[in-house]
């Protein structure tokens, strides 16, 4: 018989396991992880994507123009039909570590108003949006290269010694 009650995919939870998921929750707080995936329940907050320096990229799905507190940031969540969604990889934002911890904690009193996952599932997201990142550097190196080779007349960069 379950001892107490939590938020877990809406699932019954006993004592032990809020106390475990509070720990994986202060543990990703204080080490957030490419994978890491916050949500409420049903709800998904964001996942992490990548670390670059001291910040973290994310998808997050709490932005866009119809949020009532971040009409500046991105959405990355798409409808793909009813029941299901998946991330806009274009719209990827760079975070730091405050940011993640206004998101996933109550302003006024202890405690997190998000859980933590990590899966299987949840670092593919990472590596397909690492695989699409890479696909979108080479289109923008390729056409670099297009303009330099209109620009100098040269396919591939010379060295020069005059400046």
């Amino acid at each position: 018989m379950p001892t107490g009650i939590g938020k877990l995919q809406g699932l019954i939870m006993t004592s032990e396991q809020i106390r475990e998921q509070d720990l994986q929750n202060q543990k990703a707080l204080a080490f957030p992880q490419i994978g890491d995936y916050w949500h409420e329940m049903f709800c998904p907050y964001f996942v992490i994507v990548n670390k670059e320096g001291d910040k973290f990229r994310v998808l997050s799905c709490l932005g866009g123009p119809d949020s009532f507190t971040r009409k500046d940031e991105l959405n990355a969540r798409i409808e793909v039909d009813s029941g299901h969604w998946g991330f806009d990889y274009s719209k990827s934002m760079l975070v730091d570590h405050e940011w993640i911890r206004r998101t996933v904690t109550y302003e006024s009193i202890d405690g997190f108003v998000a859980d933590v996952v990590q899966s299987e599932k949840t670092d593919r997201i990472a590596q397909e949006w690492r695989n699409w990142k890479q696909t979108e550097m080479r289109k923008q190196i390729q056409a670099l290269e297009s303009e330099w080779e209109k620009f100098t007349g040269w396919k591939y960069l010379k060295e020069s010694t005059e400046v």
